[in-house]
């Protein structure tokens, strides 16, 4: 599969993301020391490598392959798994990744009901926070499917920007019902679909998830996923009565919204700027709607995410291969 290379100018970049500070910086290069000859010597490894994959296509440029070797740590051959999965995914998975319209009628719903959205400022650490909370507590407007898809493509704004070295997770379940959590249950095969989607094929790591006013029913909905996922996952989560207030332990409380007692900007104002981002950039989800997808009619048959198709068709055992540090 061919195609002209799909440049990082052809992205409208928006502030959204600041870039790290020359602390962060220092700490971010200790954790993973920058060596550009090597870089240059593994991003012409992996062009090798696409070149030899007749089912993947071909527009990604240097740019965006640095991103993905960055979050996988600088390991090549990680990151020619994440590259199978991110593209596999694509194709196997229509119900996330076609209609990525911006405009479309499920995502402007989609960001009336839940406010989902990136943090302007890394921690101390060099870790991206990632906010989701919801904004209209009707369960009737809550849709699952179309949360994920936009979800996806926030992901994939960010790999045209920046890299982190890890992730942090917040999640406000103020306003959170059992009918709600009734829409995710992982019986549902959508939702063992997202898991796939949105963990197994982004090349992102995650340090810490944080729940935020949890309800007195959250044990119960936990342990519904706990057989579902790495035990150094679990030790990951931290369940919070409280709201905001709660993470000063853990992060520079300046760099959260304002409602939580940062200088981030309100949760209207980050979810908007987010939404923002991606409708300037419409015209790229189009795009790479488009291209961004597999031939399976030219897929070697030693190609190691058939063992990604086996998991898609069956899902069973997939959840036990989280990206996590």
């Amino acid at each position: 599969m061919t195609g002209v290379y799909f440049k990082v100018k052809d992205f409208k970049k928006i502030m959204t993301l600041l870039p790290p500070t020359p602390t962060q910086q220092k700490q971010m290069d200790k954790e993973l020391p920058p060596d550009p000859e090597m870089r240059e010597q593994d991003i012409r490894t992996l062009r090798k490598w696409l070149s030899k994959q007749p089912h993947l296509p071909n527009h990604i440029d240097d740019v965006k392959l640095e991103r993905f070797l960055y979050n996988c740590k600088n390991s090549v051959e990680k990151c020619k798994l994440i590259l199978e999965r991110y593209y596999t995914v694509r194709t196997s998975m229509p119900e996330f990744f076609t209609v990525r319209d911006p405009l479309s009628r499920d995502i402007q719903d989609c960001v009336g009901v839940v406010d989902y959205f990136i943090l302007p400022s890394l921690t101390e650490d060099g870790y991206r926070v990632t906010v989701f909370r919801l904004r209209d507590t009707n369960v009737e407007k809550f849709s699952f499917q179309a949360v994920i898809k936009r979800i996806l493509m926030v992901l994939d704004a960010r790999l045209w920007e920046e890299s982190c070295l890890s992730n942090i997770m917040i999640i406000d379940l103020e306003g959170y019902s059992t009918a709600h959590f009734a829409k995710f249950i992982p019986t549902q095969s959508i939702v063992r679909r997202a898991m796939l989607a949105v963990q197994d094929s982004m090349p992102f790591r995650l340090f810490s998830v944080h729940f935020l006013n949890a309800p007195s029913f959250i044990t119960n909905i936990v342990n519904i996923f706990y057989p579902l996922l790495k035990e150094k996952l679990i030790k990951k989560f931290y369940v919070h009565n409280g709201g905001g207030e709660e993470l000063y332990a853990y992060m520079d409380r300046d760099i959260l919204p304002n409602e939580w007692g940062g200088k981030a900007d309100t949760f209207q104002e980050l979810n908007a700027a987010w939404q923002e981002k991606m409708e300037k950039n419409r015209d790229w989800f189009l795009r790479d709607e488009k291209l961004s997808r597999t031939d399976e009619n030219a897929r070697l048959p030693e190609s190691k995410t058939s063992r990604l198709l086996i998991e898609l068709q069956g899902l069973q055992g997939s959840f036990r291969k989280l990206n996590i540090d």
